[in-house]
């Protein structure tokens, strides 16, 4: 009992609602009121299961718009013909049936299961939407030598296909690729962009052989000429790189650490230079007698 409440508490075994749901009657009404709701949850699935099944190769139908129940008094028998179905209303585009009470039980009439396996049917694809998607890949395929062809043609009007730092090979092979996907014919200007891709020095070299310089309409002549002297110029750059190392390669020094440090010798003295001999003089001439100082 609540404080401040004036109502008595009711013993269970006296309240008349719970002595009225103690009785076998009522428990067995709201079981089968339990009952007939799960029943019409069972024929509401088979029902939807049919539509699937006798739809599954047309077209998914437009969205009818908002739900829309009609009343009791208005029922129309669906499309199907359920002979148990009293009432209609639309799902999504989908008639299902509702199907009345008894008025003794207060239950609807069971239904028998469905006799049909309960894999689920795949929906098929729509007539419509498989062609669309074949003709846009059909186009798409058709399409890509198009895209490739005109990104081969713009390459060749930049520098982006030059030999730069690559080999030789590589370029020749690249110029390949892209000549066959340009869809160029053999003839000078194909020769000229090959030129103009190609190393100045081993494009010089070409241009300027004696015996066997390949032709300006040829392109396989170029090529070939070009790996020649591709080839030459590496193997004559082998050559000159070991001729220098073999003449600027040091005497070795084999050096003993038992052998006393070699030191230096003391200078020798100086050797005595020879005297000059004394200079030669005139022997005097003699005098007169008279002629002397002394007189005599």
């Amino acid at each position: 009992m609540q404080p401040g409440s004036d109502i008595a508490p009711q013993d269970p075994a006296t309240n008349p609602e719970q002595e009225a749901w103690r009785r076998p009657t009522t428990v067995e009404a709201r079981l089968e009121h339990q009952a007939s709701q799960l029943t019409e949850i069972l024929n509401t699935f088979h029902e939807l299961r049919l539509y699937v099944e006798q739809h599954a190769t047309h077209t998914v139908p437009p969205d009818p718009g908002p739900t829309t129940v009609q009343p009791a008094d208005a029922a129309q028998t669906p499309a199907h013909s359920d002979p148990l179905s009293a009432q209609s209303f639309t799902r999504g585009g989908i008639a299902c049936g509702q199907r009345p009470l008894t008025p003794s039980t207060g239950a609807a009439p069971l239904v028998s299961p469905p006799t049909h396996s309960a894999i689920p049917i795949p929906m098929a694809e729509s007539p419509v939407s498989a062609p669309m998607r074949s003709s846009a890949r059909s186009s798409s395929w058709s399409s890509a030598p198009e895209t490739r062809k005109r990104k081969a043609a713009t390459t060749f009007e930049t520098s982006g296909y030059h030999q730069g730092s690559r080999s030789v090979d590589e370029y020749i092979d690249k110029f390949q690729d892209l000549a066959e996907e340009a869809q160029f014919p053999d003839g000078a200007q194909l020769v000229f962009r090959f030129r103009h891709g190609l190393d100045p020095r081993i494009e010089a070299k070409v241009a300027n052989m004696v015996d066997g310089c390949p032709s300006d309409e040829r392109i396989q002549e170029w090529i070939d000429a070009a790996r020649l002297v591709d080839y030459n110029t590496r193997a004559n750059q082998d050559f000159r790189s070991a001729v220098t190392k073999t003449r600027t390669a040091p005497a070795p020094v084999v050096w003993n650490p038992g052998t006393p440090a070699l030191r230096a010798l003391p200078a020798p003295p100086p050797r005595p230079v020879a005297a000059a001999p004394p200079a030669l003089t005139a022997p005097a001439q003699s005098l007169p007698f008279s002629r002397r100082s002394d007189g005599h």
